[in-house]
């Protein structure tokens, strides 16, 4: 985790699945000429023979936010819901929420009873023989050559700048790359998690910002369900509001750096701080 200097309301960022803190270079700068400290947390490791919980993201959460008094908590895609789970749990410590256009969670049936079980279950056991599986893909030199050229095309896909060469270079190491397929497989288990947070724990009425980008999803239909459950995530909260990018892409954070320091700032005005 990257530690800010003091000085100045503090933000926290937290970047999506598959991701590290590099994400958030071009945002950083922004923060920080408008006086912010910046905290940032970087992409969890395999967990040592245990699957990733909603709980483990939350305490990860509460790392990050010691000493930065009580920060704007930036999410990316999957780290929203860890990011809202916070919220719910510890709404005192927070100035308020900017969710960069966050995964949605399906509230489910049995059906996803199952599914999350066999979530939890399959990345725990990835996770248990995680040293094995790094050996093998750093010393077949698989992760080498398969991991970088994935992260470039992955990013053709949802950004409209050209991948930075430097910004592949971690998926080059098995850690990462097996890293990435534990949080994989471990979402739906903490999606259900999350579902079950709401259940007991009221919305937070800290003032929230929810970003939803519409120019990678190739569907109208598509487009019109991410806008609609967007706009239900972002009425979930007493003070939610929805931002709605038509041309932009998914890691709005990369191509737009100046709307999500605005939303920052927005957020940090409404919260008073």
């Amino acid at each position: 985790m990257t530690r800010p200097p003091a000085g100045g309301p503090g933000v926290l960022l937290c970047p999506g699945m598959g991701e590290g803190a590099e994400t958030w270079d071009r945002l950083v700068p922004l923060l920080r000429a408008d006086g912010h400290r910046v905290g940032r947390l970087d992409r969890p490791g395999p967990a040592d023979g245990r699957a990733p919980t909603l709980t483990d993201e939350v305490a990860r959460i509460d790392a990050g936010v010691a000493g930065l008094g009580r920060p704007v908590l930036v999410a990316h895609s999957a780290a929203a819901l860890p990011a809202e789970a916070y919220a719910r749990r510890y709404p005192g410590r927070l100035a308020g929420l900017v969710l960069v256009d966050p995964s949605l969670v399906d509230p489910g049936g049995t059906r996803a009873v199952g599914w999350a079980r066999w979530s939890a279950w399959s990345a725990g056991a990835v996770t248990t023989v995680a040293p094995v599986l790094v050996g093998v893909l750093d010393r077949s030199g698989l992760a080498r050559r398969c991991g970088p050229w994935a992260w470039r095309r992955a990013v053709r896909r949802m950004s409209v700048r050209p991948p930075d060469p430097a910004s592949a270079v971690p998926y080059g190491s098995g850690t990462v790359l097996v890293g990435a397929l534990v949080q994989w497989l471990a979402h739906p288990a903490v999606a259900a998690e999350l579902v079950a947070w709401r259940a007991v724990t009221p919305a937070p009425t800290l003032p929230v910002r929810v970003l939803t980008v519409l120019g990678d999803v190739p569907t109208a239909a598509g487009r019109a369900a991410w806008r609609v459950g967007h706009a239900r995530l972002a009425a979930s909260f007493p003070a939610g509001r929805q931002e709605v990018f038509r041309d932009a892409r998914h890691l709005l954070h990369v191509d737009r750096p100046a709307v999500v320091a605005d939303a920052v700032a927005a957020v940090g005005r409404d919260s008073g701080s």
